[in-house]
């Protein structure tokens, strides 16, 4: 197979940089930079469009990473032609986000142009004897929160949510790592501030209200062999104990978290305190943590 790489489209690079600076922007956006370890409370699956199929490789990174960002209910993307189809329409002001995909432009070797079927059915041979050109393509989607859908389809988008993305009911909590010091901290809520377990998406520390919001034990319990089961409670302790140690750097306290940005250096110190410090203080407590390596 011949290919001549060097061969672009007017605009190519400009989609490639578009794209890009795309994935900068929805990684920095993100609150939680981590692999999550618990049970999601909403859609759990790959990116798909309206008719159920999956998007692949990178766009399927891109566009788990988008609705992480904006907080989409569900990872389900439709193309604006694909909406109008539907009787639906893209609400105003709503950006689209792009799929990138290679389009090959393929020549047989007496010059006649070979569609991508055609040659996929061809022989080794004669594949080696023709002349490809990958060429970068693109098509802009939106997500379903960003169009009428709901509410024009609203049982083709059920019957998809339910046939995609069923949420996994929660097991129990038991063979789960107990920690009775720390079950009081929530149970007699005896921190320098609340600290409440939800069935919900997220760890997290909200100096705007002085409160730390967990996910629930259960929720942490992903399956697997005993040991897994065991481990899960230590991780649940574990992110209990990283929040509760940014909590303490709040203004009336340590005055440690400041305005620092995602990403800053600030930022990034802030995260490795509260990771050292839930290591250290599970350490204390009887159970063995680690800095999290998804926290990088």
């Amino acid at each position: 197979m011949k290919s001549n790489s060097s061969t672009t489209v007017s605009g190519t690079d400009r989609i490639v940089g578009q794209f890009a600076d795309m994935m900068i922007e929805t990684i920095t956006s993100l609150q939680n930079g981590w692999r999550k370890t618990w049970i999601s409370t909403t859609a759990n699956g790959r990116p798909v469009n309206f008719g159920g199929r999956e998007y692949n490789r990178f766009n399927e990174f891109f566009l788990y990473l988008l609705c992480e960002a904006k907080s989409y209910q569900y990872p389900v993307f439709v193309t604006i032609n694909k909406a109008n189809e539907l009787g639906a329409s893209v609400k105003k002001g709503e950006k689209s986000a792009p799929v990138l995909f290679w389009k090959l432009y393929i020549k047989d070797a007496n010059g006649q142009n070979v569609t991508e079927d055609d040659y996929r059915q061809m022989s080794h041979a004669d594949q080696r004897a023709c002349d490809v050109h990958p060429v970068l393509k693109y098509y802009n989607v939106f997500n379903v929160d960003q169009t009428n859908l709901a509410e024009v389809q609203p049982e083709k988008l059920k019957k998809l949510v339910e046939s995609k993305f069923a949420v996994p009911e929660l097991r129990s909590t038991d063979g789960m790592y107990d920690n009775p010091e720390l079950d009081a901290v929530i149970d007699e809520q005896t921190w320098v501030c609340p600290v409440a377990c939800k069935e919900q998406d997220r760890a997290f520390y909200s100096p705007s209200t002085d409160s730390i919001t967990l996910p629930t034990k259960q929720q942490f319990n992903l399956g697997g062999s005993e040991d897994d089961v065991f481990l899960a409670g230590q991780e649940f302790y574990s992110t209990m104990l990283h929040e509760m140690a940014h909590s303490t750097g709040s203004k009336n306290r340590l005055n440690r978290l400041g305005g620092s940005a995602f990403g800053s250096e600030d930022y990034a110190k802030e995260e490795l305190v509260a990771e050292l410090t839930a290591a250290l203080i599970g350490h204390s407590l009887g159970f063995n943590t680690r800095v999290r390596e998804n926290n990088a």
